[in-house]
């Protein structure tokens, strides 16, 4: 099954000539690349026009005249391609051994999957200091076939099937240079009825905002976008399940409205004191405590939380009415479940 790699690019010639040979080496199979040029300088636009016209790899270049924004770069990408898997690439990355047809056997492994991410620093799995990232990627690819929810797929490199996309339509054009524009397509997706995942056994490294950090209008970008966002999808709630009294019924009650509010891209704490078995979900996050410190504990963590919860659930009358007795420092409605 073809896949085309589509990379918008503006300038970085250093870190697109590194994205593009780390593509060549490790990967295989039946691919395609769509450079788009966002009005590159000299240096970058002769480089692609060079790569192009090289017979080593199979390369569609478009070129704008004018930076019009990652967002129009991508849809321009997605709309010049046929393929029936499409994966959006920035041009800071470095792709390991492997990673394409890893992200691909995992979206096939199941029709519900919309979109893929590999592992990644962006994601939690960085190298230790000094490590080659190719030795990393090496003990990544030991999770081959493995996959973990996801509250949101980023877009530095995001595998997307082709009939999600003629279901959700395009990335939407109103978030400009981008920052939003993946996490509002992921909403999308996740309204159809898809998942989104992380495919633990790829590895691609990112360069993380080393594009977004060199546009003056970055910062107001970033606000104006997060407020689309926010208004279309509201803003994401943080809620704690502390499980001190239950039974096997309301666990799991409790589990499966936990893994819907996650994949409506809100957090969830759960807290326990007899290593319950949660849903593993990226948003999704279990603290457990020893029996004879739990409420010492869990207490403790509820009201230093720097981000705090905007709605706490309990079993126990008294140790509800405990909280509800702080609510003037962690703020959150108290709620039995």
């Amino acid at each position: 099954m073809k896949c085309d790699i589509i990379i918008p690019v503006w300038n970085q010639p250093a870190f697109t000539k590194d994205c593009i040979d780390s593509i060549k080496k490790n990967t295989s199979g039946k691919y395609g690349i769509i450079v788009i040029d966002n009005a590159s300088d000299d240096e970058t636009k002769k480089y692609l026009e060079t790569l192009k016209a090289s017979a080593a790899l199979p390369i569609k270049l478009i070129r704008n005249e004018e930076n019009k924004g990652f967002v129009k770069a991508v849809n321009q990408g997605l709309s010049a391609s046929d393929a029936p898997l499409l994966c959006l690439l920035n041009n800071d990355t470095l792709v390991t051994k492997g990673w394409l047809e890893e992200m691909i056997a995992v979206a096939n492994s199941s029709t519900d999957i919309g979109i893929v991410n590999p592992s990644s620093n962006n994601l939690g799995q960085k190298p230790a200091d000094g490590e080659p990232v190719a030795l990393y990627a090496e003990k990544i690819r030991q999770n081959s076939g493995q996959s973990v929810e996801l509250g949101a797929a980023i877009g530095f490199c995001m595998l997307i099937k082709r009939d999600l996309i003629s279901k959700v339509g395009l990335f939407d054009e109103v978030y400009g240079m981008g920052n939003f524009e993946d996490t509002d397509f992921s909403r999308k997706a996740v309204k159809e009825g898809y998942k989104c995942v992380r495919a633990c056994g790829a590895y691609v490294y990112h360069r993380e905002n080393s594009s977004f950090s060199k546009v003056r209008t970055f910062d107001n970008d970033f606000k104006r976008n997060k407020e689309i966002f926010e208004f279309r999808w509201g803003k994401p709630g943080r809620i704690a399940y502390i499980l001190d009294l239950y039974d096997a019924n309301i666990l799991k009650r409790l589990e499966a409205d936990s893994l819907k509010l996650a994949r409506g891209g809100n957090w969830i704490w759960f807290f326990t004191k007899n290593g319950e078995q949660i849903p593993i979900h990226s948003n999704i996050i279990t603290v457990a405590s020893d029996k004879g410190n739990f409420y010492l504990n869990t207490t403790f963590r509820v009201l230093t939380k720097k981000k705090r919860f905007s709605e706490i659930f309990v079993g126990g009358e008294k140790f509800k009415r405990s909280l509800e007795a702080l609510s003037f420092i962690h703020k959150a409605k108290v709620r039995y479940y």
